[in-house]
């Protein structure tokens, strides 16, 4: 059934756009906090877990391969240094990633001492992690899973995937130790977006590739600074800290390809792209956000 009832504040003064032709899919923007969504997913269904038979292994290695290492790399090495300052000396200290994927983020994470584990919907990320680096990985939803208290929860652009974000912000909060910390990132509302949504209303549903791309069934919502932190602190977070990212994680030509560019231009737009990128003028595109549960964290036993 359509939203009714903003994910991010609460507000219900949404304002509605002109379904997608190419489609079909209806997406509304909050007046109060600016956030951006797909407002009917009904016919969605998301599933517990998803085998072998439906992704392989072979299928994720080559969806690993299209993204930009040394940006993950960067990324996951300024998270690490953040939750650091939050938590202080990372050895013994318990962290869960939700959604964890290939598994490399706790890769980084188990080297600086942390004791590490997480989870994931998709079994051939689960094999992939205990493959390539011997992570430990959860098959299945996380409110599913029995686990002890942990001192820091992230989640790697996974809130704009899933059904209920409230409900697994919900679980994240109640899985840490009082005074632990949450990391998150996901993607974020640009002035592209609501420029793309513009013209596509002026165009009666047309000219949507660019809105098609950003909000569908695999980025649900977009937030803003201020919905985030919205969204935080209605679960109870303190010390909240929003921070805009120019995050690229997939190469610009898988990116383009994706969203029905065809090959010649693509590799043209790709190229100015990458170098936008490299130049630090590329919109900032995510949000990460850190935020803590009240309490204070008990030293490592």
């Amino acid at each position: 059934m359509p939203v009714v009832t903003c994910p991010g504040c609460g507000s219900t003064s949404l304002r509605g756009y002109t379904p997608s032709r190419r489609t079909e899919r209806r997406n509304f923007r909050c007046r109060s906090c600016g956030l951006l969504g797909w407002s009917d997913r009904a016919d969605l269904v998301m599933p517990d877990s998803v085998g072998l038979d439906e992704i392989s292994v072979e299928a994720r290695e080559a969806w690993i391969a299209s993204k930009r290492t040394s940006t993950a790399d960067a990324a996951y090495d300024e998270a690490l240094d953040r939750l650091e300052s939050r938590l202080g000396d990372p050895n013994g200290r318990r962290i869960y990633d939700i959604g964890a994927g290939d598994g490399l983020f706790l890769a980084h994470a188990a080297k600086r001492g942390y004791d590490v584990r997480g989870n994931d919907l998709i079994q051939a990320n689960v094999e992939i992690a205990k493959a390539r680096y011997d992570i430990p990985l959860d098959l299945g939803d996380i409110a599913t899973l029995e686990l002890d208290p942990v001192d820091a929860v992230t989640l790697w652009c996974v809130i704009a995937h899933v059904e209920d974000p409230t409900s697994l912000l919900q679980h994240s909060y109640d899985l840490l130790r009082p005074g632990g910390v949450i990391f998150l990132q996901t993607p974020r509302r640009t002035w592209i977006d609501r420029t793309a949504l513009g013209v596509a209303e002026a165009a009666k549903g047309r000219l949507t590739h660019w809105s098609d791309r950003r909000i569908a069934p695999h980025h649900w919502l977009l937030h803003t600074a201020r919905s985030m932190r919205a969204t935080l602190e209605a679960l109870g977070f303190v010390d909240v800290e929003v921070l805009p990212r120019a995050r690229y994680s997939l190469d610009s030509l898988t990116y383009l390809r994706s969203m029905g560019v065809p090959a010649g231009a693509a590799r043209g737009l790709a190229k100015a792209a990458d170098g936008m990128i490299r130049g630090g003028i590329a919109p900032r595109i995510v949000l990460e956000a850190y935020a803590r549960k009240p309490g204070a964290l008990a030293p490592v036993s």
